[in-house]
């Protein structure tokens, strides 16, 4: 068989392979209930909020337990977040439930992102919750919609809670001080220096209260970050393309690594062969010196 009919033969095969994909990932499409370019992935479905988000919401929680020294109360910081996705043909009478909800639970709509037109819709917000009523409005969020994913996750925050404070009190040690420079006699460009080392600290004291503030029980709240996913009308195009993009993700690097792999198996049989080669007449020419 030429060359030419071969390399006419691989193409065939790696076409043939590329449409029984795609087809297969059409049917995929069209036949599930949830095609793939709805439903987010957990990885990226809030990376747009989380990475604009300028605040954290905390709560606390006060433990009681019988300890050696008598009853002893542990106060406990900690972060917890809540993500769900949902799906639903009814986009606007549930944006009403997941409003209603909100202001059942009396929570705080913190951000909100809106997209999409009429038919493929998507909003994505994030919730502020007291923590009293953090479960209820969680499980009814939940019953909205078609539920199609479902994350919670909390995190203590004692420790860096107790950081803040051990700083704030170093910082207000610092600042003493330095009040107390003020009546010292000195020249007057070291007393504009001490000026500046007292607002400089003044200043993180501020911020300090601020990020300490976040923890207070005033402010105790739990994070619910919701995605309202509107798949009423998709549109047989947008379906078709969707299996096209995916196609594409999959089958070319599948296809590249196959091709590396052959590369360098090839690669791996000429250097041995070419090492044994070398190895034989070596070992020829040494038998040709004895004889």
């Amino acid at each position: 068989m030429s060359f030419r009919k071969k390399c006419f033969i691989t193409l065939l095969i790696l076409l043939a392979m590329y449409i029984l994909i795609f087809a297969a990932r059409t049917v995929y499409v069209f036949t599930s209930d949830t095609p793939l370019e709805l439903v987010p992935s957990s990885s990226s479905v809030y990376s747009n909020l989380s990475s604009n988000r300028s605040f954290q919401n905390y709560a606390s929680e006060k433990r009681v337990y019988d300890g050696l020294s008598g009853t002893q109360v542990l106060s406990q910081k900690y972060e917890r977040i809540a993500s769900i996705s949902t799906r639903t043909t009814s986009f606007d009478a549930d944006l009403a439930h997941v409003n209603k909800a909100i202001a059942d639970a009396q929570a705080v709509v913190q951000l909100n992102n809106e997209q999409g037109l009429p038919g493929n819709r998507r909003l994505t917000r994030a919730i502020g919750v007291r923590p009293e009523n953090y479960d209820a409005c969680l499980d009814t969020l939940k019953s909205i919609g078609t539920l199609v994913s479902s994350t919670s996750q909390t995190t203590d925050m004692t420790y860096e809670y107790n950081q803040m404070l051990a700083q704030k009190q170093e910082l207000e040690k610092r600042l003493e001080s330095y009040k107390a420079l003020r009546s010292h006699e000195g020249a007057v460009y070291e007393k504009i220096s001490l000026e500046d080392k007292i607002i400089e600290v003044e200043s993180q004291l501020l911020r300090q209260a601020v990020d300490l503030g976040e923890y207070s029980d005033e402010n105790a709240l739990c994070t619910i970050n919701i995605t309202l996913i509107e798949t009423g009308n998709v549109r047989i195009a947008v379906k078709i393309g969707e299996a096209f993009r995916w196609t594409n993700s999959f089958y070319f690097p599948m296809l590249g690594g196959a091709v590396t792999f052959a590369l360098a198996a090839i690669v791996f049989v000429k250097a041995y062969g070419l090492v044994a080669m070398l190895a034989k007449n070596v070992i020829d020419k040494k038998r040709k010196d004895k004889s």
